[in-house]
């Protein structure tokens, strides 16, 4: 350990700790600084993070210095906040004052450095400002605006060291220097919108996100991205029942501070034409109260024959997927949710849960065989979630079947094959765990609520289950209570890391 002093505090950290790190945590949060992130390298480009070290004759930028025993570290000092304004006001000599209309209002460094060490009465004249070009379109979902940019470089080092495509760079010199494509590219990565994520001011904004909504207005809940068996952890931003935007929620042990940018556009499906919102029986809409019966009937022990989940639902509801199954549970195809995964994130499936599957021993099957499962039921068949009947030999069998149930949040072939229809949530309008593909159980929250007369799915099971007589937690915090000991889970899913669990693993 290295013993140091900040702003007459002793400290100790680890040996290689760098300057600034040990800073943020003596100060309660980061001195001020643009190019410097986490996980990229240093550039030391933006020269705001100087702090004055004693018996250095010269400032020095925290980032690229690495602590040294008995420093003596002044972060607040008259110089270093002088020097703070000096270098503001070289950053803004060139930046236009169109805060009222930027995206970046009210998450933007510029603005919080400023009111922090700026406030001062700029001496350069409006006339004299390098004029840049404005609202570039350089790829399918950033805006790049040139006289934003504060050449942090941040994009740049991410392009060339989290994905290696290496789009983007900085071109000239001097107050003409400007980012950019290369020439004859656009920045088109799995991973773009992560640019936008780390640029500290409004120079790129996403194309999607763009003049939706001011930022101050929206909400944030927790939750993990349903596109695909990462499970990335994610902030979902949400205003008036409406979602706006999924944002990478920092975890070092599944995405790191990243996301790529299918996933950020799960959200829409959320919102998307065709939501199933009203239950209905043989085409018919009806009221919940009088499925009653019908449901009494369609799924008593004797009438419901097989039972198919889908690796898209949560763990709570597999599981009591599961129970109304007497033990049996068809997962669901096997071939379904499949696409081109990369070496970073996005994985080749592309559903949430399949994980949750394999802990309930929830076998998947093609398409042969489970029209086969379905054709020998002779009786209910009940499917929560997915589409299995888009696969040409099941929707054939369905057809043939007697009484198919469908739980299902959007209009498809399943639902038009189904003979009652009940609606029920999507991952955003519900909380519940997913497990990723390493075996990872994580916890997500609800965010906005459900549509229409749309049914909390594990809260519709559970009172088909009390139907047929059997006991059931009348509670989301006692379901998880009888999965921990049910399924000799090795964690509380009640009191889960926010890292999420991997059982028998190593958990942060």
């Amino acid at each position: 350990m290295v013993k140091l002093t900040i702003d007459g505090k002793e400290m100790e950290f680890p040996e290689g700790t760098s300057l600034f790190d040990a800073c943020e945590k003596a100060r309660g949060e980061a001195l001020p600084h643009f190019c410097y992130h986490p996980d990229l390298s240093v550039a030391g480009v933006c020269r705001l993070c100087q702090v004055e070290v004693e018996g250095m004759p010269k400032l020095t930028i925290a980032c690229n210095t690495t602590i040294r025993p008995d420093m003596v570290v002044h972060t607040r000092s008259e110089k270093v906040t002088k020097a703070a304004n000096q270098i503001l006001e070289m950053h803004l000599i060139n930046h236009p004052v169109d805060c009222p209309i930027c995206d970046q209002a009210g998450e933007c460094g510029l603005q919080d450095q400023y009111m922090a060490y700026g406030l001062y009465d700029s001496q350069v004249e409006m006339a004299s400002k390098v004029n840049k070009a404005k609202a570039e379109v350089i790829g399918p979902h950033v805006v790049l605006d040139q006289e934003r940019c504060v050449l942090c470089s941040r994009c740049v080092r991410f392009c060339d060291e989290i994905t290696g495509t290496g789009e983007l760079g900085i071109y000239n010199r001097g107050d003409r220097a400007e980012l950019g494509t290369a020439p004859g590219t656009e920045l088109d990565n799995n991973y773009s919108l992560n640019t936008v994520d780390i640029c500290p001011v409004g120079a790129l904004t996403s194309r999607d996100f763009r003049f939706k909504k001011r930022v101050w207005m929206l909400k944030a809940a927790e939750s993990v991205c349903p596109g695909c068996a990462t499970g990335c952890n994610v902030r979902v931003d949400h205003e008036a029942g409406r979602i706006y935007r999924l944002k990478p929620r920092y975890n070092p042990d599944v995405n790191g501070s990243w996301m790529c940018d299918m996933g950020r556009m799960t959200y829409k499906d959320v919102h998307q034409a065709g939501r199933l919102t009203e239950p209905r029986i043989s085409g018919q809409t009806v009221r919940w109260t009088d499925l009653k019966e019908r449901l009494a009937g369609l799924t008593t022990a004797a009438a419901l024959k097989l039972v198919v989940g889908s690796p898209h639902q949560t763990l709570e509801e597999l599981y009591l997927l599961k129970k109304l199954g007497e033990g049996r549970l068809c997962g669901g195809l096997a071939a379904a949710d499949r696409g081109d995964g990369d070496d970073l994130l996005l994985d080749a499936d592309r559903s949430p849960n399949r994980g949750g599957l394999r802990i309930l021993d929830a076998a998947e099957t093609d398409g042969a065989g489970l029209a086969a499962m379905i054709g020998q039921a002779a009786g209910t068949v009940l499917i929560h979630g997915g589409n299995p009947a888009a696969d040409a030999a099941v929707a054939e069998a369905l057809a043939a079947a007697g009484d198919v149930i469908y739980l299902g949040t959007a209009e498809n072939e399943t639902a038009a094959a189904a003979a009652v229809v009940l609606p029920v949530a999507m991952w955003a309008e519900k909380p519940g765990v997913f497990v990723n593909k390493d075996g990872r159980l994580q916890e997500f929250k609800q965010a906005v609520a459900r549509q229409g007369n749309a049914r909390e799915d594990w809260r519709l099971l559970a009172e088909i289950l009390e139907l047929r007589g059997q006991d059931v937690p009348g509670s989301l915090k006692g379901l998880r209570e009888e999965m921990t000991a049910s399924l000799e889970l090795e964690v509380d899913l009640n009191r889960m890391p926010g890292s999420g669990f991997v059982p028998g693993g190593v958990n942060a």
